[in-house]
């Protein structure tokens, strides 16, 4: 089964109304001062978690949750994407040890795949095929520059009309900004969505979610455990299916 399509991709003058704040003395940062933050903190990460959930198909019908943890310093991580027709799950221990889990769905991909669905089982990559593995990665290399690519792209004009707001989000202190999801038509993780808002953490200025929406429908983009991740290792012997099966 070939990997699903790719799902995810802070300059001007800042916005109105935070400069007025700012003037004061107090309020929200202007958002591409914030956005510099909070980019390069993620930048500097060596590990975090990156959630997406789809619930309504914004990004299109591929994809209903995505959940990627990994390491930046190390090969190491965990990826979990949950589809209408199949559930597939990979875990890569190291360079050389790697291991697959599907729940298929699609009763015609049985069929063209034979039997893998092996019960919740995980099924061991041979070392020769997990260069396959690298499309399934490749995402965790270009999701930060896609996300700050829709602040990026804004021009002078559209960062003066930018909506900011202090609240809250899970409990946190947040700033929420409002930017449309132009950003000179990059948006790759974001396609079809019309608006895109940032949280950032007002104590850390770290972003924490961005939620992608068009009409009444979201999906959510979640970033957390910057530096948390605990190393992913081999499942147990016993969650180990001994059915061989090439990609």
């Amino acid at each position: 089964m070939s990997p699903p399509p790719r799902l995810w991709t802070a300059t001007g003058l800042g916005i109105v109304a935070a400069l007025t704040l700012s003037s004061c003395g107090g309020g929200p940062p202007a958002l591409t001062e914030i956005a510099t933050e909070a980019r390069q903190s993620m930048e500097d990460a060596t590990s975090f978690t990156y959630t997406v959930t789809d619930p309504d198909g914004v990004h299109g019908d591929e994809l209903e949750l995505g959940e990627f943890s990994s390491h930046t310093d190390q090969v190491n991580y965990n990826i979990l994407l949950e589809m209408p027709q199949a559930d597939v799950e990979v875990r890569a221990v190291d360079e050389s040890n790697a291991f697959l889990r599907l729940n298929l769905k699609d009763e015609s991909l049985s069929e063209i795949l034979g039997n893998v669905d092996t019960d919740g089982q995980w099924i061991e990559v041979p070392e020769a095929e997990q260069e396959d593995l690298s499309e399934y990665t490749q995402d965790f290399d270009s999701i930060i520059e896609t996300t700050f690519s829709l602040i990026e792209g804004l021009s002078e004009e559209e960062l003066d009309t930018i909506e900011v707001e202090e609240t809250e989000l899970d409990g946190q202190a947040v700033y929420k900004y409002v930017v449309p999801a132009t950003a000179d038509g990059e948006t790759v993780h974001y396609t079809g969505a019309e608006t895109v808002e940032f949280y950032f953490l007002q104590e850390t200025s770290d972003l924490v979610q961005v939620d992608a929406s068009t009409g009444d429908s979201t999906a959510t983009h979640g970033f957390s455990d910057m530096d948390a991740v605990e190393v992913f290792e081999a499942p147990p012997e016993d969650e180990i299916s001994d059915l061989e099966w090439s990609f």
